[in-house]
């Protein structure tokens, strides 16, 4: 935009052949000569809000620069959209860290605050987390959510494990019950910090330690002596190593029939509880060795369990089908080691419950997959199976 004068000038600068220069050219030319600390401290001493605008829309400053200027920008007290400089900033971000930048919209992505928590969720620098606890901390509706889990633009930052230690150190300090839930989810959690949190912690922080990935050994021991609930979820969601079978009484056990047990580990412990073997026949790392073991030990008994698991002999199978026991039947409409004659003869009978449970077996043939294609319920059924997403075309999804 030119005023007359300066029309005027640019039509003599034209006339004498002066060479013209893009902005964008001027602004990566001036911002190679900037210096930093000097530039922050400049903005910090004279709060000059405007100038700091026009250095955060400059898509010449490098992004180091830029987390450093955001720290300083001051949103107001209003949230991320609530201005027209709070709108333009907020883009300026998203435009620079959205983790899918070839599919950016200026109305649809570049507006949603959803944008910035999924670059809060999937972002691996600690400097882009550091800056996002500076932003306006913006809630989204949790609706048909369990409570413990994220709403708030902080929250999120909280689970991610690239979170720096200053970034951690800042959120255990508020010693609420929220932040230490997740918190407590975060892989890059210390030993101490997860013992800090364990000794301040309320149940749910307790059972979310339980599922950390990265839970020390000496606090998976000290979980092993909190509530029922913490202990069942700890044995259902850790890696059990075999020397920590020395610290699991005999009534928790039955816990261990999760998907993590060596074929080492499942070997030692088949056989040493009722409860247990029970548990264990539904276990898919259970070798067909050790599923004949049981089967000869309990007999009929556990051919209910047995018949789920993906890992059981056709040939057992084959004999669970004889007992045409309804329960058993539909089990063997879902495990995809189930003979095909039996499946073929099972999908013919067109029954409603046998069908949803074929709907989840990616044994099953295509003529009756494509069949099921055309029922709306079984279509969601398969298109919730990873194993049968292949087979369901997109475009039929409904």
């Amino acid at each position: 935009m030119l005023n007359p004068l300066e029309e005027e000038l640019s039509y003599e600068l034209y006339d004498k052949k002066i060479p013209d220069c893009k902005l964008e050219e001027f602004e990566s030319y001036f911002a190679k000569s900037l210096k930093p600390n000097a530039l922050l401290m400049a903005l910090k001493l004279s709060n000059n809000q405007d100038r700091l605008i026009s250095f955060l829309k400059s898509s010449a400053i490098d992004d180091e620069l830029y987390l450093k200027l955001l720290k300083l920008y001051n949103w107001g007290g209003e949230d991320l959209f609530d201005s027209d400089n709070n709108r333009d900033i907020t883009l300026t971000f998203i435009k620079r860290f959205f983790p899918h930048r070839q599919s950016f919209n200026h109305t649809d992505i570049a507006h949603s605050p959803a944008s910035i928590i999924d670059i809060a969720l999937t972002t691996n620098n600690s400097e882009i987390l550091d800056a996002i606890l500076k932003l306006p901390n913006y809630r989204i509706n949790s609706r048909g959510k369990e409570a413990w889990k994220p709403t708030a633009l902080h929250e999120f930052v909280a689970i991610n494990p690239a979170i720096s230690n200053d970034a951690k150190k800042q959120l255990l300090n508020l010693k609420d019950n929220r932040y230490n839930a997740l918190l407590a989810l975060n892989l890059a959690l210390s030993k101490d910090e997860q013992i800090w949190l364990l000794n301040s912690a309320d149940l749910q922080t307790k059972i979310n330690l339980a599922k950390n990935e990265n839970l020390d050994r000496e606090v998976f021991v000290k979980l092993l002596g909190e509530s029922e609930d913490v202990i069942k979820t700890l044995l259902e969601n850790q890696k059990i190593e075999p020397e920590f079978l020395e610290y699991i009484q005999e009534k928790q056990l039955p816990l261990l029939a999760n998907n993590l047990l060596s074929k080492e580990l499942i070997n030692s412990l088949v056989g040493k509880n009722r409860e247990l073997d029970f548990a264990l026949a539904l276990n898919p790392t259970l070798s067909a060795e050790n599923i004949v073991k049981l089967y000869k030990q309990y007999g009929d008994e556990i051919a209910l369990n047995l018949s789920q698991n993906s890992t059981t002999p056709k040939e057992l199978l084959e004999e669970f089908y004889k007992f045409n026991i309804e329960a058993i039947t539909l089990n063997l409409a879902s495990n995809p080691n189930t003979p095909q004659e039996i499946l073929d003869i099972l999908c013919e009978q067109n029954s409603n419950k046998l069908n949803r449970q074929l709907a989840k077996n990616p044994s099953v043939k295509d003529e009756y997959i494509n069949f099921f294609k055309l029922d709306n319920e079984l279509l969601r059924i398969m298109n919730d199976n990873p194993l049968m997403v292949d087979r369901v075309s997109v475009k039929e999804i409904i």
